[in-house]
């Protein structure tokens, strides 16, 4: 069923559906281990987090990246007039999250940069296609 569904989709749409539903999970997998505890920063990393609390960190990853990427996907299916403006709000989100990762924690990682060229895959598969002009109803 599923299989039907995506092949009325053009592969562009389809595969941003598919890749930002992807990162979702991944950011959602993320906050919830930073809340459960499951994943640690490690005690240098915690300590420079607001409030000290891995906890917020877990809620603002979910909020920040986990929710913007579900309805990247969910309007990626469906012709929503705005799905482009809500795919590039959401790459920005997820870039903008991965450099206040570097200014709080002061620490690198190698997710970093992947998250940052995932992010740009998002904004391009999400743009309408060369010479479409798109109106926005107001």
């Amino acid at each position: 069923m599923i299989t039907t569904y995506f092949q009325r989709l053009d592969p562009r749409k389809a595969t941003l559906c598919l890749f930002a539903g992807l990162l979702a999970t991944w950011a959602f997998a993320g906050s919830l281990g930073l809340i459960t505890g499951a994943l640690s920063l490690g005690p240098a990393a915690e300590s420079r987090l607001p409030w000290h609390s891995p906890i917020l960190a877990g809620v603002l990853l979910a909020l920040v990246v986990g929710l913007p990427m579900t309805v990247v996907a969910l309007t990626a299916t469906h012709n929503d007039p705005a799905a482009a403006q809500t795919t590039l709000a959401a790459a920005y989100l997820l870039i903008g999250w991965v450099l206040a990762q570097l200014l709080i924690l002061r620490e690198f990682s190698w997710l970093q940069p992947v998250c940052v060229v995932s992010a740009v895959t998002v904004a391009a598969l999400g743009a309408p296609p060369l010479g479409h002009h798109t109106t926005l109803r107001r």
